[in-house]
């Protein structure tokens, strides 16, 4: 019989569980700005072709971001060493992306002048306090982004996608031999 295959470990597969989440959601945004860009006939969303044009690159972009994390998530758990390096691309271009969007929500928010606007329905809050809890939501994104480039490149997490697979076994029901698969 083979033998049991060690478990993936626990830092792996929380990195594996965020970023599926991650992905779904990236997922789902997309679909409601396809959604609202080519069937939802709304006054606000211009019909300009070139924004059209635009809004469908970036679409397709994320799928192909969400279908990249897919098959990320399926490596991470099978420990393959491609994974490794998928996820700390992915790492990089999370804190890319959400570093930025966190220096364009405080820039907005130094620059636009409304800072001090009270929120209609809670006048104890302000759109620049709205605009502080979404610079930090995305900063928080951006540490997961860290964390994934720091992680998947520590001594530890390198011997776990570096060392050799175990070459299975299958037991020959009629001779009662082992079998080596590769």
């Amino acid at each position: 019989m083979a033998k049991d295959q060690e478990g993936v470990p626990a830092g792996v597969a929380i990195a594996a569980v965020v970023l599926g989440l991650m992905a779904f959601v990236a997922l789902l945004i997309a679909a409601f700005s396809a959604f609202a860009l080519f069937v939802a006939h709304s006054a606000i969303i211009p019909r300009i072709p070139s924004v059209r044009i635009v809004a469908g690159g970036l679409d397709a972009l994320i799928l192909a971001l969400v279908i990249l994390a897919a098959c990320t998530i399926v490596g991470l758990f099978r420990l393959k060493l491609w994974a490794r390096y998928s996820i700390t691309l992915l790492g990089l271009l999370d804190l890319l992306a959400f570093a930025l969007m966190t220096a364009g929500v405080l820039v907005a928010r130094a620059k636009s002048g409304m800072a001090s606007m009270p929120i209609p329905n809670n006048p104890n809050v302000t759109l620049g306090d709205i605009l502080l809890w979404l610079a930090g939501f995305y900063a928080t994104l951006a540490l997961v982004g860290v964390w994934w480039m720091i992680y998947f490149n520590t001594g530890r997490a390198r011997t776990i996608f570096a060392k050799p697979k175990e070459d299975l076994a299958i037991e020959e029901p009629a001779t009662g031999s082992f079998i080596k698969l590769q």
